[in-house]
């Protein structure tokens, strides 16, 4: 009688072999299709970041070299307040250029000055008037490409070798990556500091006779793959400007940098390019302007 009623009574069962590898190879697909979604979302999020830091850098370096452009100082016939160009394309819409000239550089005013601003804004003081030409001081400005050296100090320092090196790269590839550099100098002569920086690659800090040269040079932006000048003469685009006599009347700079982790990229389809055109004030005071024997080489 027992042996009837347990074969009456259900027994309790496990999973067999083949539900469990169909509920396995279930859960894997879900989880792997959950994952690639995942991902995908992950990586345009960071693609959208990386382009958006790119932007900005781009646009803030701009701001800075238009800056500099609004304010270039130039008068007809003073060779000393020239503007020095150098084209270096490296490969189809990839260029390392060099622009310098001479600009106001707004500074801290001493008390002196302090005190003559107070003293103008005293005597005309119902009348709108900008002092800030009184607390501005006159440098030459260089804008290049160079090696970045701020990861060049990292990688010597934890090699433990000597920091050193040329600033200006006119080359190839680099190992540290690139950055577009801004110099200054109170020496406006293109031969005391422009011209050794173009046969050298870095500026001295001496004259002749030892004396020491105000060179101050800034990194703008780093991860830079390309920064192309090209000039406007009011008929024409080149791309250098070679003429003593004459400026241009309008300057245009595209920059272009790269994304990643810290390392220099040359893809294209991980570069921004932002572009920006300034017109220059001063080519208004020149009576004529240069023809093309005068200029460099003609633009695109």
């Amino acid at each position: 009688m027992r042996s009837h009623i347990s074969r009456l009574m259900p027994h309790d069962h496990g999973f067999t072999l083949l539900e469990l590898l169909v509920a396995v190879s279930i859960l894997v697909i879900i989880g792997g299709a959950s994952y690639t979604a995942f991902n995908v979302a992950l990586d345009i999020y960071q693609k959208s970041e990386s382009r958006i830091v790119m932007t900005q850098k781009c646009r803030t370096a701009l701001e800075r070299v238009a800056t500099d452009l609004s304010n270039l100082q130039a008068v007809q016939g003073d060779e000393s307040l020239i503007i020095v160009s150098q084209d270096n394309p490296i490969e189809e819409g990839i260029s390392r250029d060099l622009i310098s000239f001479v600009t106001l550089i707004p500074t801290d005013p001493d008390p002196f000055l302090a005190e003559l601003n107070a003293a103008n804004q005293t005597v005309v003081a119902d009348e709108d008037i900008n002092q800030e030409e009184l607390v501005s001081d006159v440098q030459r400005i260089a804008y290049y490409i160079g090696e970045d050296i701020t990861r060049q100090l990292e990688n010597e320092q934890e090699d433990g070798l000597e920091v050193g090196g040329e600033f200006l790269t006119t080359d190839g590839e680099v190992a540290g990556g690139l950055a577009l550099y801004r110099l200054s100098t109170t020496a406006l002569e293109v031969e005391t500091v422009i011209q050794p920086l173009l046969e050298s690659g870095s500026p001295p800090t001496e004259d002749e006779v030892g004396n020491p040269i105000y060179v101050n040079i800034a990194p703008i932006i780093d991860q830079i793959t390309s920064f192309d000048v090209r000039y406007y003469d009011g008929e024409e685009w080149y791309e250098s400007w070679d003429d003593t006599e004459m400026i241009p009347t309008s300057v245009v700079v595209w920059i272009t940098v790269a994304g990643g982790n810290g390392q220099q990229r040359q893809t294209n389809a991980n570069t921004t390019t932002q572009s920006t055109m300034v017109y220059l004030p001063m080519s208004a005071n020149f009576s004529e302007q240069p023809g093309e024997a005068a200029a460099g080489g003609q633009g695109g």
